[in-house]
């Protein structure tokens, strides 16, 4: 597989360029050469290729490395492109402007050969399964919260009901609620297999077989991929269980909806970092909300678009304290949708293993 990828290295001490390309080559990779950034840019520009990866010296003479990586994120051509900052200084502010000037990764020049492949293995996987999601033409759909108690598992069930029933579009919950998932429940079935099944599957892929074998039907003509139904399971479920499982499934269906349930563990996280909407359910009241606001602030941080992330109300007291647009105002953001009260329908779908849109359709909205 290494000889599909180019790799453009930009180093000015040639002992170091010619060891890092010499471990390249020995890996199978494609490799441009250059001591200097303009000399790296001249060649971009003329050969029209576009590398796979950049990996690129911080102090240089003519034009250093962050200039470069901007110059690099400014090209229509190469904005995309993986960026390794290769560098003899380890103060952390340098690193952070590394990576404010556009860098994925940030090394030490004294990186071990096979560290070195490691991180560019790393890197070329994480870039090829972006473009792969990004070429996708399913859909996900997201319901998470920090607050328990605002019915995030309800939403996504009825969610998931609604795009089938009244959208006839083909639809399956994930549930990925680690510890404690009660979409199974909700929907009155017994799975055999979960994501646990998979916490000892080798590094690669799973056939769509496979998957569709662990997919529980379900009478609204909905699909329920279940979560671990033993608390004690939830810790096999890691991030290359969701990277086993996303493309297959994303293939097998054009909606997924997932209940990512209240932690932020890392499988949790890269489940929402993919995602195309993320809906936040929030009660209305003060713990809910500023819990909605910690939500819409570690998004920010990790890079989660704001514009994709909708707040829905869902009125869970018969009268609340809070308006909506008091709400809305306290977090910044316009509230995306509202849930009525109806707690007498809502608890007997729970306790008969009924969504509630199939149970009261007509008090849905």
């Amino acid at each position: 597989m290494g000889d599909k990828y180019l790799i453009v290295i930009v180093e000015d001490s040639e002992i170091t360029l010619y060891k890092l390309r010499a471990i390249l080559l020995r890996l199978g990779y494609d490799v441009s050469a250059h001591n200097r950034p303009q000399n790296a840019l001249d060649w971009l520009a003329s050969s029209h290729k576009t590398p796979d990866l950049i990996i690129s010296d911080v102090m240089m003479p003519g034009m250093d490395g962050y200039t470069f990586i901007k110059t690099i994120r400014a090209n229509q051509q190469t904005a995309k492109v993986p960026v390794i900052m290769l560098t003899s200084q380890t103060d952390l502010k340098d690193k952070v402007a590394g990576l404010e000037a556009g860098a994925d990764d940030f090394i030490s020049k004294t990186v071990s050969p096979d560290e070195l492949e490691l991180r560019v293995k790393a890197l070329l996987s994480r870039n090829k399964e972006k473009s792969s999601i990004s070429q996708s033409t399913s859909k996900v759909i997201s319901v998470f919260s920090l607050r328990g108690g605002v019915g995030t598992t309800s939403i996504a069930v009825n969610l998931a009901v609604a795009i089938s029933e009244q959208l006839e579009i083909k639809t399956c919950l994930w549930d990925m609620a680690l510890s404690g998932g009660q979409c199974a429940l909700m929907l009155n079935l017994k799975p055999k297999n979960t994501l646990a099944s998979l916490a000892d599957w080798p590094e690669g892929s799973i056939e769509e077989g496979l998957l569709s074998s662990m997919i529980l039907e379900h009478a609204s003509g909905i699909s329920l991929l279940p979560s671990p139904q033993f608390f004690e399971e939830g810790d096999l479920v890691n991030r290359a269980t969701v990277d086993l499982v996303w493309t297959p499934l994303l293939s097998l269906t054009p909606f997924v909806v997932v209940d990512a349930g209240n932690h932020f563990t890392d499988p949790v996280i890269s489940v929402l970092e993919r995602s195309d909407a993320i809906l936040v359910p929030l009660a209305p009241e003060l713990a809910s909300v500023n819990a909605t606001y910690q939500v819409l602030r570690l998004f920010e941080e990790m890079g989660i678009e704001l514009r994709k992330v909708l707040p829905v109300v869902n009125e869970t007291f018969q009268k609340s304290s809070l308006i909506t647009a008091k709400i809305a105002e306290g977090l910044k953001k316009e509230i995306f949708a509202e849930i009525p009260y109806d707690n007498v329908n809502m608890v007997r779908a729970i306790n008969q293993g009924t969504p509630y849109l199939s149970l009261a359709p007509r008090t849905s909205t």
